[in-house]
């Protein structure tokens, strides 16, 4: 059979269409590369934790009443205090009118009189009566009423003695006084207003020496809480300054309106810092828990039907974000604990949460130390030593340059005297001046005894002696740069200097221009 052969171009075409339809069935393009997501992440931490009861707290103190008349009604005379004030146990804050209570103990104290005279004389009568009776001299009857109305001048008199005691503790309750040492909290009343029993009261105080805390736990957690159960309290007006204590009262029944018990905590307040009424939150501590997992809240993804965290797993060789559900035990305010759902060992995505999905490729990197006051203040005290070592480097070297340009000066002086070395002119007024130059060139060497030997030129021939040295320099490479093209061998044209602008009459006459010897090194023209 013979055989077909294809020429080499035609090979070439059909391997190219061939490439070609395989690329299209392929689709065409190349895959995108998976990206890769940076977090921070570690182990749950591992440590012993108090089981707690958090619940919202106030401050009530000690003792507290409110003042107002117990068996007397009149008009207020007088209020002493105010709100703020400090008073004593048995201080008067407040005075009701009392003259018609007056008037009754005058009236009790007058029948005390009378009822006083007559039990004396029946006294004496009966005296004599008894006397006679030893010689049979009077009859029993008359006996018997001396002795009827002696008793009767004593009831009399027993009675007129009890209405002076009531007149006078009426009259007492005329003036309303603290019964404890405290500070009154709120007025209600001013002079003028009518009082009474069981009316408003004029004024309360509170004993605040000793405060206590109030929570109202659930009936759910009821049964948890024992008398002498620690609490650790955090108010709101004093976040750094908890409070410890332990339960010194349980309520024996439940609120029927909210269904909740009362816990009270007795707290110590020495220096009254602590005002009734403050709120805060307390921590009932009802067990405790060892190797606790712990993860920050921003590690936890809580929804509706459950909570979720991201822990790192190898798949397909690489490490990726893989989501498992939690369950969430004590609440530790940044920190949660985890019942059940993960191990210690797992890598836990702590910081990045939100930017990983499950199946996600991720790099995992150690979570960032937070900044303690230690490191602050070391970071202070470093930027401190900088900047004083910057101002005195600075100084230095502003003193440095200070002797330097007097120095230079000083030098400088003959040489523009004579007119044998470089001037510095100042351009005139009216003249714009030039940009800045480079930085200076090296110090030339010595020039040769014929230059100087030269004589000194006039102020015009220094000037264009100067500029002549200035293209010289110019034309000298630095160090750093690249090398210039070889400057023109012809010498450069003489030009004559441009006379500063002042009359013509007082410029000397132009001559020769000098002979100007470049320094060592420089490109000779």
């Amino acid at each position: 059979m013979k055989s077909i052969s294809i020429p080499g171009f035609w090979q070439r075409f059909l391997g190219l269409t061939v490439l070609l339809v395989l690329t299209a069935a392929c689709g065409g393009k190349e895959a995108p590369e998976e990206a890769r997501v940076r977090v921070e992440g570690g182990p749950p931490a591992v440590q012993d934790i108090d089981v707690t009861l958090r619940y919202p707290i106030e401050l009530e103190a000690a003792e507290k009443v409110a003042v107002s008349p117990v068996a007397v009604s009149g008009f207020l005379t007088s209020v002493l205090v105010d709100v703020g004030d400090k008073v004593r146990a048995g201080q008067v804050i407040a005075m009701v009118d009392c003259r018609e209570y007056a008037a009754q103990r005058t009236q009790a104290e007058t029948a005390i009189s009378r009822w006083q005279a007559q039990e004396e004389e029946t006294r004496a009568q009966l005296g004599r009566l008894l006397a006679m009776d030893q010689n049979k001299l009077v009859a029993p009857a008359e006996l018997d009423r001396a002795r009827a109305a002696h008793r009767v001048s004593e009831a009399q008199l027993a009675d007129a003695r009890a209405k002076l005691s009531e007149a006078t503790q009426r009259q007492g309750y005329c003036w309303l006084k603290s019964p404890f040492d405290g500070y009154v909290s709120e007025r209600n009343l001013d002079p003028g207003a009518m009082v009474g029993p069981g009316g408003q009261p004029v004024v309360t105080i509170v004993k605040t020496r000793d405060v206590k805390v109030v929570a109202s736990v659930t009936e759910q957690d009821a049964p948890k809480v024992t008398r002498g159960a620690e609490v650790h309290v955090l108010l709101h007006a004093l976040p750094d300054s908890p409070l410890r204590g332990t339960v010194a009262r349980l309520g024996r029944s439940l609120d029927p309106k909210t269904r909740t018990l009362t816990v009270e905590v007795d707290v110590p307040n020495a220096q009254e810092v602590l005002l009734p009424g403050m709120t805060g939150r307390a921590e009932i501590v009802v067990g405790k828990r060892e190797n606790a997992l712990l993860l920050p809240v921003t590690a936890v993804l809580n929804l509706e039907e459950a909570s979720y965290v991201y822990v790192v797993r190898e798949k397909d060789g690489k490490p990726r974000a893989h989501r498992v559900q939690v369950k969430l035990g004590v609440d530790r305010g940044d920190w949660l604990e985890i019942l059940e759902g993960i191990s210690p060992t797992d890598q836990v995505i702590l910081v990045g949460r939100e930017l990983v999905t499950e199946g996600t490729w991720v790099e995992v990197t150690p979570p960032k130390k937070a900044p303690t006051e230690e490191d602050e203040a070391r970071k202070d005290a470093s930027v401190s030593s900088l900047v004083g070592e910057k101002e005195g480097s600075d100084a230095e070297e502003a003193g440095a340059a200070g002797d330097d340009g007097k120095g230079t000066a000083e030098k400088a002086t003959p040489a523009q005297a004579t007119g044998s070395g470089p001037t510095n002119v100042a351009p005139a007024k009216n003249e714009t001046p030039q940009a800045a130059s480079p930085p200076p060139a090296p110090a030339p060497k010595p020039q040769t005894k014929a230059a100087q030997a030269a004589p000194a030129a006039p102020k015009v021939q220094a000037q264009k002696s100067q500029a002549q040295k200035s293209q010289v320099k110019n034309s000298e490479p630095p160090s750093s740069a690249p090398t210039p093209a070889a400057p023109p061998t012809t010498p450069p044209k003489t030009e004559p200097a441009q006379a500063p602008s002042a009359p013509a009459a007082s410029a000397p006459a132009p001559t020769a221009p000098a002979t100007v010897t470049p320094p060592a090194g420089s490109a000779t023209p």
